[in-house]
C-alpha cells in the first residue's frame, strides 16, 4: 500500500489473535488480544461530524498544526532525553512525575488513576471517530482492547474511504486525539485555577490548611487530628500545600537571623543543675538543646558561668515565650531574661506548628481569628507545639487541603470534597498530558507513525520507496529510543535515588 495512502486502523487487531477461542458480533478474545467491539455509537458519531462538518475541519486543522508541531519538539526531546537515560541522568519531566506516583500509591490515587485513564481515552478516541465523521468517513466500530497486558482502544475506520483522502485531511483525524488530549489539559487547568472562585460560597481558601488525615506512623499523631487548621509554621502563615512544604523543607542553615525565646535565667540555671549528673553531656527525655543568641548584651551572659555551650530545656514550655532576635535588632528580653535558640542537628529541625479545632465541640463555633501568634488564653481552640525530628518526611505524611468549610455541617464529608475534586483534575490533567506525548512520538503503531507518514508525502523530491525507508528507520529509531529512555528512567528512579 502507498504510503500516503495508509489506513490509521483498520477492522485487524493490533496484535494477531492467535488462539481464538470464541467470538461473536461484539467480543473476541484471545491469548494475546481481546477486544469489545461497540456498534451503538457509529451512527450518533457519523450524524454529529457531519452536521458539523465546516466547524469541525477548522477546528482539526489547528489540531493538525499542532500535531505536527510537537512531533518534531517530542522527537528532538526524546533523542536528547534517551541519551541523558544511558547516562542516568534521569528523563523527561512526565516520566519523573508519572514514575514518582509508584512508589507510594493509595487507593484513592489508584481509584483516580483508572478514572483519569477512562476519560482521557475516551477523549482521545471521540476526538479521531469525530473527525473522521467530518470528512465524511463511515466508522467501522469503536473497540476497547486488551493487548497483552496493555489495555487501549480504538476507532476503526473505513480503509477505502480513507485511501481517497487528502494529506492534510488524514492529518486532521490522525492529530484529532492528540488535540482532544491537549484541549483537556487546558479544561483541567483552567476548572483547577477558578476553583477557588467556584467553591466560594461554601469554602473559603488560603486561610489555612485543613487536616484531612493523620497517619498513625506520622510524628504529629499525637498533636494533630482530622479537621485542624493549621495556621502557621515557624511563625509564618501557610496558605497552600505548597508553603507547607517550602517552609517544613527550606535550609534553615542559609538564615542570617535565627528565631529565639526570652527565657528566664532561673529556667537555663534550673536546667543545667538537673542535666549536671549526665555523663554523656546529652539532654534527657522532654528536654531539647537551646543556646544563646549573640544578639544577648553582657549581662545575660551570666547564666554561662560555668562553660556550657549547650543547655536543656523544655520545649513546649519555652515555645509559650516571648519571641526576640528574629529580626536582627535588640533581643528585648529583660534583664532577667536571656535569648535563646534551639540548636538543630543535621537531619533533625525545630519547628513550631500553630493550629485551630474550629470543628471541635468545646469549641461552639467557627474560629474566625487567623492571627499568626494566636493566644491560647484568648482562644481556646488555638494552640501551639513543637515538632523536633526530619521536617521533611513530616511534611509529606499528612494530607492537607487549602478548602476550609464555612459551615460545620457534615464536616467529615464535605472538608474532602473540595480536595478529591482538584486531585480528580490534576489526575486528569497529568495522564491526558501524557496520552498525548506518547502519542507524538514516532513509535509503531502509535498515532505518532500515522502523523510522520503522512508527513512524509508532502516531501515530493523523495520517491515512494525512500519515503518507506525513511519511515521505518525513523520509526525503528523513535521506538527505540523511547524504550530506552523508559528503562534509564526506571532505573534511575528506582535504584540510583
Amino acid at each position: 500500500m502507498a504510503i500516503c495512502r495508509s489506513r490509521r486502523r483498520g477492522g485487524r487487531p493490533l496484535l494477531p489473535s492467535s488462539i481464538s477461542f470464541l467470538r461473536s458480533n461484539h467480543l473476541s478474545l484471545s491469548l494475546w488480544y481481546s477486544d469489545f467491539k461497540i456498534y451503538a455509537f457509529n451512527y450518533v458519531l457519523f450524524r454529529l461530524g457531519s452536521a458539523h462538518s465546516r466547524f469541525l475541519k477548522v477546528w482539526f486543522s489547528f489540531g493538525a498544526c499542532f500535531g505536527v508541531f510537537a512531533l518534531v519538539i517530542l522527537s528532538v526531546m526524546l533523542m536528547r532525553y534517551s541519551w541523558g537515560a544511558l547516562s542516568f541522568k534521569g528523563g523527561p519531566f512526565w516520566f519523573d512525575n508519572f514514575f514518582s506516583l509508584g512508589r507510594s500509591i493509595s487507593f484513592l490515587d489508584f481509584a483516580l488513576l483508572i478514572f483519569s485513564t477512562l476519560l482521557s481515552i475516551a477523549f482521545h478516541e471521540f476526538g479521531h471517530a469525530i473527525a473522521a465523521a467530518s470528512e465524511g468517513l463511515q466508522i467501522e466500530y469503536i473497540a476497547i482492547f486488551l493487548a497483552v497486558l496493555f489495555p487501549g482502544a480504538l476507532v476503526a475506520l473505513n480503509p477505502s474511504s480513507l485511501e481517497n483522502l487528502s494529506p492534510f485531511s488524514s492529518l486532521r483525524i490522525y492529530c484529532a486525539g492528540i488535540w482532544h488530549n491537549i484541549v483537556l489539559c487546558l479544561g483541567c487547568a483552567l476548572t483547577i485555577l477558578c476553583l477557588p472562585l467556584l467553591l466560594c460560597p461554601f469554602y473559603t481558601h488560603s486561610e489555612g490548611l485543613v487536616v484531612l488525615n493523620v497517619p498513625k506512623y506520622s510524628s504529629l499523631s499525637a498533636h494533630l487530628s482530622p479537621h485542624d487548621v493549621i495556621l502557621t509554621v515557624d511563625g509564618l502563615r501557610v496558605t497552600s500545600t505548597d508553603d507547607w512544604f517550602k517552609i517544613l523543607t527550606r535550609d534553615k542553615s542559609q538564615n542570617i537571623h535565627k528565631k529565639g525565646y526570652c527565657v528566664p535565667i532561673s529556667w537555663v540555671e534550673a536546667g543545667d543543675i538537673l542535666m549536671a549528673g549526665n555523663s554523656n553531656g546529652e539532654c534527657i527525655q522532654d528536654f531539647s538543646p537551646f543556646q544563646t543568641l549573640s544578639c544577648t548584651n553582657s549581662s545575660h551572659f551570666r547564666s554561662d558561668k560555668m562553660g556550657r555551650l549547650k543547655h536543656c530545656l523544655i520545649a513546649k514550655d519555652v515555645v509559650r515565650l516571648r519571641n526576640c532576635g528574629d529580626t536582627g535588632e535588640y533581643c528585648a528580653c529583660s534583664e532577667e531574661e536571656v535569648c535563646m535558640t534551639p540548636i538543630e542537628h543535621p537531619g533533625m529541625s525545630w519547628v513550631e506548628i500553630s493550629y485551630e479545632s474550629p470543628y471541635r465541640s468545646r469549641c461552639g463555633q467557627l474560629t474566625p481569628s487567623l492571627d499568626p501568634n494566636p493566644n491560647q488564653d484568648q482562644n481556646p481552640c488555638s494552640q501551639s507545639f513543637v515538632y523536633i525530628g526530619d521536617a521533611s518526611f513530616v511534611a509529606q505524611s499528612l494530607r492537607l487541603s487549602p478548602y476550609k468549610p464555612r459551615l460545620g455541617l457534615f464536616i467529615s464529608l464535605s472538608v474532602y470534597i473540595p480536595y478529591l475534586m482538584e486531585k480528580a483534575f490534576h489526575s486528569a490533567f497529568h495522564v491526558s498530558l501524557a496520552l498525548a506525548v506518547v502519542n507524538c512520538l514516532p513509535v509503531y503503531l502509535l498515532d505518532g507513525a500515522s502523523i510522520l507518514e503522512t508527513v512524509l508525502c508532502y516531501f515530493t523530491q523523495f520517491t515512494q520507496r525512500e519515503k518507506q525507508i525513511i519511515l521505518r528507520v525513523c520509526l525503528l529509531v523513535g521506538t527505540s529510543m523511547s524504550i530506552i529512555t523508559c528503562i534509564g528512567v526506571l532505573f534511575a528512579l528506582y535504584f540510583i535515588s
